[in-house]
């Protein structure tokens, strides 16, 4: 694994860029999704905003709303951003691959333009785990990188973001379906879209079964 894979790197970019991340953020108006998925769930159920950044869009969106919301990222200056946004939440700096969480903690997860900086393989771990912390029933709506964003159907390298040089990986979309269907997840949707000039992959998981009552 290349040193731009591992946490440190990630986490001393992110750190340098935390503010200039926050302010870009009004070029990627994500409210459409968020709506959709607030229809999928409950009620203040328990959402998981996994690669949290600065708490925007998705926790500030749910707490706002009165969902009980927990966030997760590796860049400490993230974390202090999104303390402050988002005053409703509980946010933790953690490396999301080495996260320890309870099993069926939640009734959603979301991971908004995180998971591509994984390698491949630990896109697969992560899938696993989100699939462990999701209630029955719950829902997982994520960002991968695509070929329209990486000039290439199957990719582990380096792409420039905002005068960085930053990790990203994807599978193929046929490989991901493989992927999903082999953690035990329905499939829900798989879809490209375009938000802020970018072209990725958004996809929305739900574990089997009915939840409890």
């Amino acid at each position: 694994m290349t040193d731009l894979f591992k946490p440190g790197y990630l986490k001393e970019k992110y750190d340098q860029m935390a503010e200039s991340y926050m302010d870009s953020r009004s070029l990627f108006d994500n409210t459409d999704q968020l709506e959709e998925l607030a229809k999928l769930i409950p009620p203040k159920s328990t959402v998981l905003d996994l690669g949290c950044g600065t708490g925007l869009p998705v926790a500030k969106f749910f707490a706002e709303r009165n969902y009980n919301v927990t966030g997760l990222d590796l860049a400490d200056k993230m974390i202090r951003l999104a303390r402050k946004n988002v005053s409703k939440a509980v946010f933790y700096r953690e490396n999301i691959i080495n996260a320890d969480l309870s099993a069926a903690s939640f009734d959603l997860i979301v991971s908004f333009y995180c998971l591509f900086h994984l390698t491949k393989t630990q896109q697969k771990e992560i899938f696993h785990k989100i699939m462990q912390w999701l209630k029955t029933g719950g829902y997982a709506y994520f960002t991968l990188a695509t070929k329209e964003y990486t000039g290439q159907e199957d990719f582990e390298g380096v792409i420039h973001f905002e005068n960085n040089i930053l990790p990203y990986s994807h599978y193929s979309l046929a490989e991901y379906t493989k992927i999903f269907q082999a953690i035990g997840a329905t499939l829900v949707r798989m879809e490209k879209l375009t938000i802020g000039g970018e072209t990725m992959l958004w996809v929305l998981l739900k574990k089997p079964g009915n939840p409890k009552s």
